[in-house]
């Protein structure tokens, strides 16, 4: 495979950006959405707290369920004229809902991300195809360190990025080293000891709109400095933060996805000036991700 030689041989990259994101909210213009045909209950590794919740009992996500509501985000975003794929998949691989964690484009730069689990590890060659047509400029995270997606947000000059249950200190520092032209902003998050049940930072903060931000405070040590003063943010509850009311995504600064049984979310954020797209999305959520989980923007304006 041409891309096993490129994650090997790093070069200095002149071609013209085929990925490409500076934002949260920019204009979305190409998105991999997760892949829910393979889903396979009986055979997933369980990785994180939700899943425990929920694989178990009599709720457990249903997956006719979770393909209408997939097939029904991706009829929302390509109703606004965003350009979806969809991840290759992957035989004996139970799980490729959550792309936003195997990779995220910081600038123009991919940036092919190092997973804490090892059943998730082999997730980046269902986008492998894409990146060979792409053939962006490539930054694989080494094997010394854990850096996952769902815990970078690159908004406003930053790259805020969340330390808690999966991507450690050492891998925030790693990529402060890498992407200098960028404040690097770690969220110090709480772990299940401490009572809180935040995966990734992206369970706790996502910018919306031009200057506003959804958060859930009670999920971080501290509110950083550099957060407060670039956004007005708009609290949940831990009752919202259960349902991951914070993993919305947008499609660009004045529209954002979200779902339907969370609509004092949605009438915040309507409340901010944007039109929000409330759509049924239960079924992921069990799983451990939203919307944004089960994104990953390749362009956005």
């Amino acid at each position: 495979m041409m891309l096993e030689t490129t994650l090997s041989q790093p070069t200095t990259w002149t071609a013209a950006p085929t990925v490409h994101a500076e934002s949260e909210t920019g204009h979305l213009r190409r998105v991999i959405i997760g892949y829910p045909d393979n889903f396979d209950l009986e055979h997933a590794e369980i990785i994180n707290e939700t899943q425990k919740q929920y694989y178990f009992g009599e709720n457990r996500p249903r997956l006719d369920l979770l393909k209408a509501q997939m097939d029904g985000y991706v009829a929302c975003l390509e109703s606004c004229g965003v350009e979806v794929w969809r991840p290759h998949p992957l035989p004996g691989v139970p799980d490729q809902l959550m792309p936003r964690d195997i990779g995220v484009v910081i600038g123009d730069t991919f940036l092919l991300t190092r997973m804490a689990n090892a059943s998730r590890q082999p997730e980046w060659r269902g986008i492998a195809p894409y990146l060979e047509e792409l053939n962006p400029r490539l930054l694989p995270v080494p094997e010394d360190f854990v850096v996952e997606g769902g815990d970078i947000v690159v908004d406003k000059g930053c790259i805020f990025v969340g330390i808690g249950q999966r991507t450690t200190a050492e891998g925030a520092r790693w990529l402060a080293q890498q992407f200098r032209d960028y404040e690097v902003v770690p969220v110090f998050l709480k772990s299940i000891a401490e009572g809180e049940n935040v995966l990734h930072l992206d369970c706790a903060f996502v910018p919306v709109g031009e200057q506003h931000a959804l958060i859930y405070p009670e999920g971080m040590h501290h509110i950083p400095p550099a957060l407060r003063q670039r956004y007005e943010l708009i609290p949940i509850t831990r009752a919202e933060q259960d349902q991951l009311g914070t993993n919305v995504l947008s499609i660009s600064p004045t529209e954002v996805i979200g779902r339907a049984d969370l609509p004092r979310i949605s009438a915040a954020l309507r409340g901010a000036g944007l039109t929000v797209y409330d759509l049924p999305y239960t079924e992921a959520p069990k799983t451990g991700g939203s919307f944004r989980c089960c994104s990953l923007p390749l362009w956005r304006d």
